[in-house]
């Protein structure tokens, strides 16, 4: 089974990379922001944008005949998030489609495709994608033995997305193909039922602060709604269908049968969140050769305390229709771009505020002049990111490093706040805009989101929804460090407060001696 930690390269595709840098395949320099700060030209004169004008954006979005409204609940808890996909899963009656970048090889991904191979074997029909990126886990290339499992049951279809070894040769000529991933997370079920957002499926994603050596903050939607559904399961198809995936197909030879894993890891997971607690292991009747998988699952489940109260779980809890609209990317290997110009267009047509929290940022020049047009009509923005001593991906934070200053002294109407030590990683992708229109979704706001992988985001058109996720915004920056800076008289910049004041200092040489790479940053 493919099994991804997160969307930044691996030390296979950083060797290749290497290697093309030494046959001289990648050019040596590609634009991206300085580490000195060096002011940028004024943003050109724009009019102020005319009352009403996100509401037109809005209704420009893509749609579909079956209408906009859907039921939306916003899930922020970890544990929520977790119970909402088992919800989907376990109620499904009819059929079930899903695409994800990870699916780790902990008590969470185990037990998700064994509640998968439970419900195929319930007569539920299953398309499910996987991305092919980075291979964490896998002993060797093209190794899905999880997957081919899975695959054995008659109404189960996998696809492993863009497999790297049938990336490399295209490589050759453009870098970024062997980055190409499917970097959506979708799940709809019976075609009535769907949830989008940033979390993968893995511990990191559903577990609390200090019970894993790793923990996402992250926001996911969950949704009821004819046209959500057709607009997502169009996002699903698009990529299901690209030229280069590969079909996973049960072993012909299986000396080893994967079934009962699977089926423990079901089994101890279920019980588990339904408050039941763990089994006694030698009362439980499992194959032998799993002792040991049963411990591991066992002693991971035993520190997730707060997970355990499914059995109260509601999908909704009176939420009510509101205007949604679906934006979709595909990846390199496909045409459609709707999520970058778009975000771009409510930007220009934000009147008073623009709240983003945003796990990893390294903006294109697009994005960063359409954030000085909003700041020199007055639009408040705060930018909310990862700092050094809270990201899992410390090269976003090194190119973060280089532009910070100068986004602080174009954009007088700006504050960047960053996640302090002791929080965890922010793995959130969520934009506000002028409390009226929220977006929840995958897209990152660096080079592999905006230009590389496919991604997929839920525009919610309700005020109400807006302002709840603008509060639960603000609770979150009431707890973050602020970098600020100040122009002197004879134009200069002072740093007031930065990342030298709470990073260590062999750690920010560490990312400036990265962020002088700057032929890396179009790949980050």
């Amino acid at each position: 089974m493919t099994i991804n930690r997160a969307s930044r390269p691996s030390p296979l595709a950083a060797c290749l990379l290497l290697s093309c840098l030494a046959l001289g395949l990648v050019p040596a320099t590609v634009a991206a922001a300085s580490g000195a700060f060096t002011p940028a030209p004024p943003p050109a004169p724009i009019a102020p944008a005319a009352p009403g004008e996100l509401a037109r954006v809005f209704a420009s979005l893509p749609s579909t005949p079956d209408g906009d409204l859907a039921r939306v609940r916003l899930l922020s808890g970890n544990e929520e998030a977790w119970y909402a996909r088992w919800h989907l899963i376990e109620n499904a009656r009819q059929s079930l489609t899903i695409t994800y970048f990870i699916i780790d090889q902990d008590v969470f991904g185990l037990s998700f495709l064994g509640l998968l191979r439970k419900k195929a074997r319930q007569g539920v029909q299953i398309r499910l994608m996987v991305d092919d990126r980075f291979l964490r886990g896998a002993k060797k290339l093209s190794d899905y033995d999880e997957l081919q499992e899975l695959a054995r049951e008659p109404n189960v279809e996998i696809r492993i997305y863009n497999p790297i070894e049938r990336a490399l040769l295209p490589s050759l000529l453009d870098i970024r193909k062997v980055f190409i991933s499917n970097h959506d997370k979708i799940i709809i079920a019976d075609r009535r039922f769907c949830l989008t957002g940033g979390r993968n499926i893995g511990r990191d994603y559903f577990v609390q602060l200090g019970e894993h050596k790793n923990v996402f903050q992250d926001l996911d939607v969950v949704m009821e709604g004819p046209g959500v559904v057709a607009q997502l399961q169009k996002a699903f198809d698009e990529e299901w269908h690209a030229l280069p995936n590969r079909i996973v197909t049960r072993d012909p030879i299986n000396f080893v049968s994967q079934s009962a894993k699977l089926d423990l890891a079901y089994q101890l997971m279920n019980r588990y969140i339904q408050g039941l607690g763990l089994p006694d292991l030698r009362k439980l009747d499992f194959p032998r050769g799993l002792e040991k998988t049963a411990v591991s699952l066992c002693d991971q489940l035993a520190g997730f305390k707060k997970l355990s109260s499914y059995a109260s779980f509601q999908l909704f809890r009176g939420e009510r229709m509101m205007p949604v609209r679906i934006l979709d990317r595909h990846s390199l290997l496909g045409t459609r771009r709707d999520i970058t110009p778009n975000l771009l267009r409510l930007i220009d047509a934000a009147r008073d505020e623009i709240l983003i929290q945003n796990a990893y940022v390294v903006l294109d020049e697009a994005a960063e002049a359409a954030l000085r047009r909003a700041s020199a009509r007055g639009v408040k923005i705060i930018l909310c990111t990862n700092s050094a001593d809270s990201t899992n991906h410390q090269s976003t934070v090194a190119f973060f490093l280089t532009d910070w200053k100068r986004l602080l002294a174009t954009m007088p109407t700006a504050r960047i706040l960053v996640y302090p030590k002791g929080m965890p990683c922010i793995h959130t992708k969520a934009f506000v805009f002028d409390r009226q229109i929220a977006v929840v979704g995958t897209y990152n706001l660096d080079p592999l989101s905006m230009v590389i992988n496919s991604e997929v985001v839920a525009v919610i058109h309700e005020p109400t929804f807006a302002r709840r996720l603008a509060l639960r915004m603000e609770a979150d920056f009431a707890k973050c460090l602020e970098y600020k800076v100040r122009r002197e008289p004879d134009g200069s910049i002072t740093v007031v407060y930065g990342p030298e004041a709470h990073t260590e200092a062999e750690v920010l040489k560490k990312l400036e001696r990265f962020g002088r790479l700057k032929f890396l940053r179009p790949l980050i």
